[in-house]
């Protein structure tokens, strides 16, 4: 995702008018409905309310479609997150999002939207100002009311921040976007092995995930100590070592052109203040409705595929397996500079 650069409120310049905050939205009026009862529905239609940790949430257009090749609807995707609530929320809470919206589904228009102009009283939101000058009023992820908020929007990616609204600046882990481009799927892998081969040489920990797109991202947790330009620092570091260790199938060049095809891209630009990559566990716009999907090193040997994980097949697989991440905010450690 591009970046955008925000500065906190206290630094806002004097000569900036002053801005109002969130339209706060009447909540509607009528009964609602439990999760339970909300995940045994049928095809439903219309418009309800889900009554969610006391959060009435308002979800509309159940049966619009968002994925026309798969017929999967709003409504599948809500369920979706809801039942994988307590794999992805620890990766939101307390965190800005950047809300990616596609209100018609993938193959209709797509746009951003960082300023938050109304939304329900339990949505909260933290102000920011941009390069720009402007003060927006980013929306920010709390509880599972709120990231249903935000689906029921069309934001069928969720995008935090790397850094809590506790530690704006400092953020709580750094990553490392592989991109193939044209590279074979097999030359993603062995970039992604070689990085786990660099942090355990630096006694980092390190947890790979599917893009959901087309890529690995790699992950290292960090205690907030830290500001993002720091941070970004030895991101850059640990990508020019990988791309060292392995010239032939991994470059730091972000020109495509001057890339080999065979050549994954180490991609360390998305450390930046501002800069959003697709959560663990979030559903991507893509054909087939794939899921970023949170990796173990084996895994990654065993040769996995982005295609193995999908909208329809994640809650289940959640399941029956050992979350790979359960214990990443565990291993947060304090880079020494």
């Amino acid at each position: 995702m591009r970046p955008t650069t925000v500065v906190t409120k206290k630094t806002k310049s004097a000569a900036q008018p002053p801005r109002g905050g969130v339209k706060r939205t009447r909540a509607r009026e009528g009964s609602g409905i439990s999760p339970e009862e909300f995940l045994a529905l049928r095809s439903p239609k219309g418009d309800l309310i889900l009554e969610v940790r006391g959060e009435r949430v308002s979800l509309t257009s159940l049966d619009r479609i968002y994925w026309p090749a798969e017929k999967i609807s709003k409504f599948d995707l809500l369920c979706y997150y809801l039942q994988v609530e307590s794999l992805i929320m620890p990766f939101l809470k307390d965190r800005p999002a950047i809300l990616q919206r596609y209100p018609r589904g993938i193959k209709a228009p797509m746009f951003f939207q960082q300023d938050l102009e109304s939304a329900p009283s339990f949505i909260k939101s933290v102000p920011l100002i941009n390069q720009e000058g402007r003060e927006l009023n980013y929306a920010v992820f709390t509880t599972i009311g709120s990231l249903l908020h935000f689906v029921n929007l069309g934001t069928i990616e969720q995008h935090p921040w790397h850094s809590t609204i506790k530690h704006l600046d400092k953020p709580d882990y750094f990553m490392l976007d592989l991109d193939p481009k044209e590279a074979p799927w097999k030359n993603v892998l062995d970039v992604a092995l070689v990085c786990r081969e660099v942090v355990d040489e630096l006694g980092l920990p390190a947890f790979p995930k599917t893009s959901g797109s087309s890529g690995i991202h790699i992950y290292v947790p960090l205690k907030p100590k830290h500001d993002y330009r720091k941070v970004a620092a030895v991101a850059f570091a640990l990508a020019d070592e990988v791309a060292k260790r392995a010239p032939k199938i991994a470059t730091t060049q972000r020109s495509l052109a001057k890339r080999q095809k065979q050549q994954v891209y180490v991609d360390a630009m998305q450390n930046a203040r501002g800069k959003t990559i697709a959560a663990p566990y979030s559903v991507r716009a893509r054909d087939k409705a794939p899921v970023s999907m949170p990796l173990t090193w084996e895994q990654i040997e065993k040769g996995v595929k982005i295609s193995d994980f999908t909208v329809k097949n994640v809650p289940q697989l959640a399941g029956k397996t050992h979350d790979a991440w359960a214990d990443f905010f565990e291993h947060r450690f304090t880079l020494k500079l």
